[in-house]
């Protein structure tokens, strides 16, 4: 007996999803290539405490205390708790493995999206559900994305992503019935998108951006659906509120944009200006990608401070963005993919005075143009109906292998290593992370490789705080001559030498050496030296970069018994930053240890009449004047008991 044919849908469903089967398991293949890449500079600083949690007391700390945003990002932080207490590289191969999946429940989530979307826009459910698998396709193998899964604490992105795309998932299924159900279908989309939205934020503060994605969907692609007008006016309404709210917070977070930021060396406008030209070189990477061209070191940028590009850029987009609008009718999809993009970088590439660039910030912006450029090859008119998507399907699949080569240069840290230098020779992350990765693999035998990672350090003209790191690295491994030419070339550098906080960490590690004697023929006084030479440079004149100069001199002094120095160091720390607590520690140290028990009790009633932060409480400040009052009654009672034998 012959079987019967299976009904088209049923032939339809099965073939699309062996088609997303397939590309799942593409995507999650050329990942793992990447599954043995190193950790960064923010994986260190943000995911460190995991290798030495112990109690719930300190896992809640972990959670609730994060430093990488202003809300602490705390599902981002819990859902790192699974890969505490193992050694630093299992964790951070789980870690990465555990971001491979979150990227690839996007990619199925914005599928189920992408497909929702183009049958509100009267599609047929084939069609449909092609034009969306090819947008989630060529998202997920966009080569620009990879560092957004490869760096592990870039997992707050794409989780913040994974949460919002949910709630705007809910949002669109909502128009299906607002026709029939209009008050369940608004009810719906606003816990959907509220719920989806606060999960992200708490994740990731951009998480804010999903109801603006909501606006740009409503207002955009779906203007013309069938609903009564009140509940259209009260969603578009809402979601605008949303914008606005967004729009008032930015142009109020600053209110000098002329003003040069004390951290980052540029003002806000010359932050825009900046901006509004690298959204061009990203839109450039994203497209015309090249195996060797991401990197997470970009660090070497410099704002632009011209007026030609930044000029010629926003008429550029302007340009496109009025043709966007003025063929709407015709096709939305230019405009829905402007504006998406747009919406994508509102926070992280306007006026938040963030680092200028980071692969990671498109993660979600581009997935406008990935649709639009799918539905654009599926509608291609007469004889090019079928060259549409196969032009289409091959420009993907060469995405596949340039992500392939991408994630497989990641997954070998010495080769990713020589290629990030190579690209990135200014860049001073670019050198150290050289550096290190030669002193990992070499050891003891790292004089072997020192010739290679000093060529890669004089060709960066201001790489000072790696080269300070490969001293560190050189100690005790090649001849006292060769130590003392790499610190002369440190002390002459030092004066105009970029500002960088990882500096002083490095100089910590020197006058440790320096102490024991660790480093021959480098000696504390040398080190103390060297911090005095920044004081003399004008990148470190800044504020916040001023205090920590002058805390390290005194920190130094101290240790090479120059007291007068460190009050003396200290007295201007304190005069630039009264509140900082460490400054009184170490006033209280010196004048303590010198008996000065009414200097010290003075340095603490100095900061209370002051506006103080959250570090240096009341609290804080009457344990500190106990502990002196109580090193005071031990004293007093010792000289007694001496005079008295």
């Amino acid at each position: 007996m012959r079987s019967l044919p299976l009904a088209k849908d049923t032939r339809h469903r099965v073939s699309v999803g062996l088609g997303l089967i397939l590309l799942l398991s593409a995507t999650c293949f050329i990942y793992l290539q990447g599954l043995n890449a190193s950790t960064f500079y923010d994986d260190r600083r943000n995911l460190s405490a995991l290798e030495t949690l112990d109690t719930l007391e300190e896992a809640w700390r972990f959670v609730t205390e994060g430093g990488a945003g202003p809300l602490g990002r705390p599902l981002a932080q819990l859902s790192f708790l699974i890969h505490a207490n193992q050694p630093r590289m299992d964790a951070a191969s789980d870690a990465r493995f555990v971001n491979i999946l979150i990227h690839l429940a996007n990619g199925v989530l914005l599928y189920v999206l992408g497909a929702m979307l183009l049958r509100l826009r009267g599609q047929d459910e084939a069609r449909s559900d092609w034009i969306a698998l090819g947008a989630a396709a060529l998202w997920s193998f966009m080569p620009l994305l990879a560092s957004t899964t490869l760096i592990l604490i870039q997992r707050q992105t794409s989780l913040a992503t994974l949460f919002g795309l949910i709630g705007l998932t809910v949002f669109v299924y909502g128009y299906f019935i607002q026709s029939q159900r209009p008050k369940q279908a608004l009810l719906i989309q606003g816990l959907g998108l509220g719920i989806g939205t606060l999960l992200a934020i708490l994740a990731k503060e951009n998480g804010a951006l999903f109801p603006v994605y909501a606006l740009v969907i409503d207002a955009v692609l779906l203007p013309n659906l069938s609903a009564p007008s009140p509940l259209r006016r009260l969603r578009r309404g809402t979601l605008s509120l949303g914008l606005a709210a967004l729009l008032v917070y930015l142009l109020t977070l600053n209110q000098d944009w002329s003003s040069v930021d004390p951290l980052r060396g540029w003002s806000v406008f010359e932050r825009l200006q900046t901006e509004v030209v690298l959204l061009w070189q990203y839109l450039y990477l994203a497209f015309f990608p090249q195996p060797t061209a991401f990197s997470p070191f970009y660090d070497d940028l410099t704002v632009i401070r011209g007026w030609w590009a930044p000029t010629l850029s926003a008429l550029g987009f302007l340009a496109l963005t009025l043709i966007a609008v003025l063929i709407r009718r015709r096709t939305p999809w230019p405009l829905f993919a402007l504006t998406w993009f747009f919406t994508g970088h509102l926070l992280e590439s306007t006026v938040i005075l963030l680092e200028l660039m980071f692969e990671h910030r498109n993660y979600l912006a581009v997935y406008g143009l990935c649709l639009a450029l799918s539905a654009l090859a599926w509608q291609a008119p007469g004889r090019y109906a079928r060259l549409g998507p196969a032009l289409f399907g091959v420009y993907t699949l060469l995405m596949a292998l340039i992500l392939y080569g991408t994630t497989s240069i990641w997954g070998q840290p010495l080769v990713a290593a020589e290629s990030w230098v190579k690209r990135h020779p200014n860049s001073q992350r670019a050198v150290a992370y050289l550096a290190e990765i030669y002193h990992a693999g070499f050891g003891d035998d790292i004089s072997s490789a020192l010739p290679r990672i000093d060529r890669a350090a004089h060709a960066c003209s201001d790489c000072t705080d790696a080269k300070l790191q490969i001293l560190l690295y050189a100690c005790g491994h090649t001849g006292e001559d060769d130590i003392r030419q790499r610190l002369d070339d440190l002390m002459q550098s030092a004066t105009t030498a970029q500002a960088l906080f990882q500096l002083f960490y490095n100089l910590d590690s020197l006058q440790k050496l320096a102490a024991v004697n660790a480093c021959p023929p480098i000696t504390p006084e040398d080190v103390y030296r060297l911090t005095l030479r920044l004081l003399d440079n004008p990148h470190y004149t800044t504020w916040l970069y001023h205090v920590h100069t002058l805390f390290h001199a005194a920190y130094f002094a101290k240790e090479i018994g120059d007291l007068e120095a460190a009050y003396a160091h200290l007295a201007k720390a304190e005069s630039l930053s009264p509140t900082t607590l460490p400054i009184l520690q170490m006033q209280l140290h010196l004048l303590l240890k010198e008996h000065r028990y009414s200097d010290a009790l003075a340095a603490i009633e100095r900061r209370r009449p002051l506006k103080r932060d959250r570090i240096m409480t009341d609290a804080v400040l009457d344990e500190l004047a106990d502990e002196v009052r109580k090193d005071q009654a031990g004293f007093e009672t010792s000289s007694r008991h001496n005079d008295n034998p």
